[in-house]
């Protein structure tokens, strides 16, 4: 009967044990740095990087090729949040809207996940349920809209902070990331470029501001309803290009593939600049 009973316990142990290594898991989307972006369980963090479970498999990801973790939230970017960021500060976002600078050291606990942050003045515990976002890098470098003077990428596509270059001069940039049709993707877009030798033929990611245009370009762009130079997208090299402009709502994404990021002209070759673009997942 004790034989019984110690077995029985024994059991108990095991299936409670199990059950708070189970719980001791968050589901995140994390955004690498080369722009991709994955879907896990974050469980643990550590001198070896973040530990998660990616659909019942362990792996380890090194903290320097991740730009974000999204804890999900609907919370809309703001680049005020990064003009005080260093290379060394972690920007937590919370659910509510406020915002920490600080160093994110560790993860723990069970069901929450706990937070561990190094303030400068003492270790922080926060619950997970608490975070919208963490951004280990400060996301699209330079977040002044205006400033043409930082150095141009050695490439478009994306880049080593988590953004994408969209260079003016290329047609369509491979994002790097792999989309589903019916998912929603932010974008959040800076700079500005040229499409042209003219005085005003500078453009936003909404394009230009008076729809100028050489001749009947306007008519003939990818996207009619974009002025020239904005910024567009296409699933696929064969998809239908659609609208992104400044986009301050998530965009519903039309079909499965690769997400194409261009420029809504037709002639490039007297083109100029790049827009940074910083993708997000979720509404």
């Amino acid at each position: 009967m004790k034989n019984h009973t110690k077995a029985l316990m024994g059991a108990v142990v095991i299936a409670v044990a199990a059950g708070v290594v189970l719980s001791a898991q968050a589901p995140v989307t994390m955004t690498l740095r080369n722009g991709d972006t994955i879907n896990v369980q974050l469980i643990d963090m550590g001198a070896g990087g973040f530990e998660v479970d990616a659909r019942g498999t362990t792996r380890k990801i090194p903290v320097d090729q991740v730009a974000m973790v999204d804890f999900g939230g609907n919370v809309s970017v703001r680049q005020t949040w990064f003009n005080d960021m260093r290379a060394s500060d972690h920007l937590v976002v919370f659910k509510n809207g406020d915002t920490l600078l600080t160093e994110w050291t560790d993860v723990g606990g069970t069901s929450p996940l706990i937070l561990r942050f190094n303030t400068g003045r003492g270790e922080r515990e926060i619950s997970a349920n608490d975070v919208a976002r963490i951004y280990l890098v400060r996301p699209g470098g330079n977040v002044n809209r205006n400033d043409r003077n930082d150095a141009a990428p050695d490439r478009g596509g994306a880049q080593a902070d988590g953004s994408i270059a969209v260079m003016a001069a290329d047609p369509w940039t491979d994002s790097g990331i792999t989309v589903r049709t019916g998912d929603y993707l932010r974008f959040d877009v800076t700079r500005e470029i040229r499409f042209g030798a003219g005085d005003g033929d500078v453009a936003t990611a909404d394009g230009n501001a008076q729809g100028r245009a050489r001749g009947g370009l306007l008519r003939r762009v990818p996207v009619a309803s974009l002025p020239v130079g904005g910024l567009i997208g296409k699933i696929g090299t064969g998809g239908q290009p659609f609208s992104i402009g400044s986009a301050p709502e998530a965009i519903r994404m039309p079909a499965n593939g690769r997400l194409m990021l261009g420029i809504n002209d037709l002639t490039f070759d007297d083109n100029e600049g790049w827009f940074r673009v910083i993708v997000t997942r979720g509404r």
